[in-house]
């Protein structure tokens, strides 16, 4: 499972493991491999199912970084890396300077539809009052 509770998938199913796995390896090519109870000869759980999609813009947004389509095939040119950790790709100063120029723009035309509101109303109740 992942950290959210999920079932990792492999190329035959969830990869399943025993209480008595230890040493969790995965190779380049996305084998998994344990050393099961007190052996030294290591025991294949499964191999990572990685699918690439041909047009990722198609896919439909489940929620917590999850994604559904149709369409995917099983990706045999990507490698995996043990022991690294992904990086984002966004430079999180650069968001957040636009997150503020965003929440700056609007804040002002916010200001600007009040302003226009009441210059309606004010209008509306001149032209209300009638000289008796």
């Amino acid at each position: 499972m992942n950290a959210s509770g999920y079932p990792v998938l492999g190329t035959s199913g969830p990869i399943q493991f025993q209480q008595t796995d230890k040493e969790v390896t995965i190779a380049r090519d996305g084998n998994v491999t344990v050393l099961e109870g007190t052996a030294r000869i290591d025991s294949v759980r499964g191999k990572l199912r990685v699918v690439r999609f041909g047009n990722p813009q198609a896919l439909q947004k489940e929620g917590s970084n999850l994604y559904s389509g149709t369409g995917g095939v099983q990706d045999t040119a990507s490698v995996g890396r043990q022991g690294f950790v992904e990086k984002s790709n966004v430079n999180s100063v650069l968001e957040m300077s636009r997150l503020m120029e965003v929440n700056r723009t609007y804040s002002k035309i916010a200001t600007l539809l009040q302003q226009q509101h009441d210059l309606h109303r004010t209008a509306i109740e001149k032209l209300a009052d009638v000289p008796a």
